[in-house]
């Protein structure tokens, strides 16, 4: 069997209904202190890479995720019990 590789995503995520003002203030917020050259120094030593971005990129990105280890799932024949 061919290895395959996932990348850990450490995300902040809101309940579905918050407004979206405050999304983007947790959003800017989040990115301004990843931006802090302290922080991304620190992780970047513990292999993180820091990726900023919009989030509704991050929706999408969640939506592709899904569909891509549900097609990985069903090839491979496993099913929820």
């Amino acid at each position: 069997m061919k290895a395959r590789f996932h990348r850990l995503r450490l995300c902040a995520l809101a309940p579905a209904g918050v407004p979206e003002g405050i999304v983007m203030k947790l959003n800017s917020t989040i990115g301004a202190i990843v931006s802090e050259p302290e922080m991304t120094k620190r992780l970047v030593a513990e292999a993180a890479e820091p990726v900023i971005g919009t989030p509704e990129a991050f929706g999408k990105l969640i939506v592709n995720d899904i569909a891509k280890h549900a097609r990985i799932a069903k090839q491979a024949g496993i099913r929820a019990e």
